[in-house]
């Protein structure tokens, strides 16, 4: 499911510029995303949360506008009607991040005017990340799995125990915690069926399909991702800048 802003501010300025950021943020960190509305007039937010609800929304809000309804207000019928939303104050006055608290309107951040593209950016990598894991932990169990041939057997994966998927020739490895499986395919395919399904996995190189949550290290300088279980995957010169920006591994050791 893809993730929805929706913005208001009541500088147009501000909004036309927070709406540049994410869309930057959204292309360079290849984020399944779209800006669906961006407004001055709080009854819009309303009008969108009422039709949309059911969507994943991440409401951007200015909190203190020329209006009868403020920031805080919004939130609050927001979070009466999506309890799951995620919510980010903007502000210019400090002293209003106390009313958030009061209104406990579970707010995954609130950012002080003017507002950095790091400190932006910052901030949706945490809530992608907080994402994708909420994402892949609901995941029914018929579609946390993938079901391949070998030969005359058949196999069915956790998504969780794949490691990486390597391709040579005509065939596929996927290493996995308990082992290997070869199967005659293409990495396409199968990136594509998971890609459905999680965004934990990532394609690293034109041979290699890697699951981010068992990345040990990268180096730069090599060109390798080395994983949990020590094997090293190759990684293309144009991957960098994405591998060295994934939020999962700011903890990981990085050689450039």
């Amino acid at each position: 499911m893809s993730l929805n802003f929706v913005l208001i501010d009541d500088q147009k300025s501000v909004l036309e510029s927070t709406c540049k950021r994410i869309k930057k943020f959204i292309t360079e960190n290849h984020i399944d995303a779209n800006i669906s509305l961006s407004t001055t007039i709080p009854q819009d937010v309303l009008n969108y949360s009422s039709e949309k609800f059911e969507q994943m929304n991440v409401y951007i809000l200015d909190i203190n506008f020329k209006s009868e309804i403020n920031g805080i207000t919004l939130g609050r019928a927001i979070r009466d009607r999506e309890p799951n939303a995620y919510i980010i104050f903007l502000t210019a006055y400090i002293q209003f991040s106390m009313m958030v608290f009061k209104y406990k309107l579970k707010v995954f951040d609130f950012l002080v005017k003017p507002v950095s593209y790091l400190d932006l950016s910052d901030c949706l990598k945490a809530l992608v990340k907080e994402y994708s894991r909420i994402q892949y932990l609901h995941l029914p169990a018929e579609r946390s799995f993938i079901s391949i041939k070998s030969g005359y057997r058949e196999y069915r994966i956790s998504l969780n125990n794949i490691i990486y998927i390597e391709s040579f020739g005509p065939k596929l490895a996927i290493h996995t915690v308990n082992g290997q499986v070869e199967y005659y395919g293409t990495l396409k395919e199968i990136e594509k069926s998971i890609k459905e399904m999680t965004d934990t996995f990532y394609r690293a190189h034109k041979s290699f399909l890697i699951n981010t949550r068992h990345i040990k290290e990268v180096n730069m300088k090599e060109q390798a991702v080395t994983m949990s279980t020590g094997d090293k995957c190759l990684m293309s010169r144009n991957k960098k800048n994405f591998l060295k920006e994934f939020d999962l591994l700011n903890n990981l050791n990085f050689f450039t």
